[in-house]
């Protein structure tokens, strides 16, 4: 299965080269010389002639070359695309899907994995925001918003008093964790609501659906408009972003301390309080199983706390260590198997915040790409719609509940001035 890799060949710097000629590169060339001889370059058979392209050229070929291999412009006031593939891996480990044949090997090969999870997205080209972070660039929300975590906080609580009768129908348990603010962002996620949560789903088909939900044929030049894609994580490899983790290294935190005050009051020299600190090391002042519905959850993720956190996974799929976050308050959620992932940064992309955060602890030199990503030709489009029908996923199966219900709460959340 051939695989878009950073390997430069005659042929990749030709086509992209082409390709930025295409889409305004040429307007931008002052030098005359440099023009004549991009004329003189000849092909046979659609294939450069290398003894044609002049060292100006093969230079001009290889600057844009390296252009594609640095990150897209990043600006805290606008959003950015990928230019090219080359450019997306950077970020993403890529296999180009572009035969049937091609299809059905992946589709096979994830239709029923479990564990993994799944986005899908009808432009290759998009970068991963979330929705509020579109809204808050092409809106120009930081214009009319003082403070990002007010209006997260504003959104949250609008939510819970329009459509807390809503939210609680569905969940399994109402208790104090019921209405938490990841709760209430799950749900108006799901109706249509900007928020910084991002959709993934357990299911590969129903990631199928979202990539062709909306797709577009490519009516310009760039090759990377031919595809849409499909972006895939081992559930393992979220683990070290999970907030259930975060939630349980914050109550051992607290735990150890109040060990170590308590032991303070009995011992009274260091060889006894070190063998009373080693006895109780592993001990556990809060029980996991009872802590559902005491309310720890709702204190630990609210908005105040979370936004010091860049980028969080959440999930309910393993109920046994206690720990809930009530996201099952939808249908949509439900049939579409949906499962959150958190961006704590009004600007900065999914990726990008995983990419920083990963250099950061292991250093810039590291080759950590965020996931894998199937780019799915899109005039397969018939194709794999007729695949994931024949599986049940329809529009009806991912979205049994009204979609829209929930843009009000955002527009009463904005300022007057926005």
């Amino acid at each position: 299965m051939p695989e878009y890799g950073v390997n430069i060949d005659w042929e990749t710097k030709v086509k992209l080269f082409n390709e930025w000629l295409r889409n305004g590169g040429t307007e931008t060339i002052q030098s005359v010389d440099l023009l004549e001889d991009i004329l003189k370059v000849k092909f046979i058979n659609g294939k450069v002639i290398p003894e044609t392209v002049s060292t100006r050229v093969n230079a001009a070929m290889l600057a844009i070359v390296g252009s594609q291999l640095m990150a897209p412009y990043y600006s805290d006031k606008h959003i950015s695309e990928y230019q090219t593939l080359l450019q997306k891996s950077i970020f993403f480990d890529q296999v180009n899907i572009e035969t049937e044949e091609e299809f059905d090997a992946i589709f096979e090969e994830h239709k029923d994995k479990e564990n993994h999870l799944y986005r899908g997205v009808s432009e290759a080209k998009w970068r991963l925001y979330s929705s509020i972070q579109r809204h808050w660039l092409q809106s120009k929300l930081y214009e009319t918003e003082a403070d990002y975590l007010q209006l997260l906080e504003r959104i949250v609580a609008n939510g819970r008093e329009a459509h807390s009768e809503e939210i609680s129908q569905l969940i399994k348990e109402k208790n104090g964790d019921s209405e938490n603010d990841i709760a209430i962002l799950s749900y108006l996620q799901h109706h249509g609501c900007p928020t910084p949560l991002m959709d993934w789903s357990f299911k590969f088909c129903n990631a199928l659906y979202f990539a062709l939900d909306g797709i577009q044929p490519n009516s310009g030049t760039r090759e990377v408009e031919n595809y849409f894609s499909l972006y895939h994580i081992e559930e393992e490899h979220l683990k070290s972003s999970s907030i259930k983790l975060w939630i349980d290294q914050s109550l051992a935190n607290v735990e150890a301390e109040k060990f170590k005050e308590e032991i303070a009051k009995v011992a009274n020299n260091r060889s006894k309080r070190r063998a009373m600190e080693a006895r109780f090391k592993r001990r556990k002042l809060f029980d996991r199983q009872k802590v559902k519905g005491a309310g720890m959850v709702a204190h630990m993720v609210k908005m105040k706390r979370l936004i010091n956190i860049s980028i969080g996974y959440f999930s309910d799929r393993d109920e046994a260590d206690g720990l809930y976050f009530s996201l099952d308050n939808s249908k949509n959620i439900l049939n579409q198997e949906g499962v959150f992932t958190w961006n704590a940064d009004p600007s900065k992309p999914l990726e990008q915040m995983g990419n920083e955060q990963i250099q950061e602890e292991e250093g810039e030199d590291t080759n950590y790409r965020f996931s894998q990503c199937y780019n799915i030709h899109k005039h397969l489009e018939k194709h794999v719609r007729a695949r994931i029908e024949k599986e049940g996923v329809t529009k009806d199966f991912i979205y049994p509940e009204q979609t829209d219900t929930a843009w009000k709460t955002f527009e009463k959340s904005l300022t007057k001035e926005s």
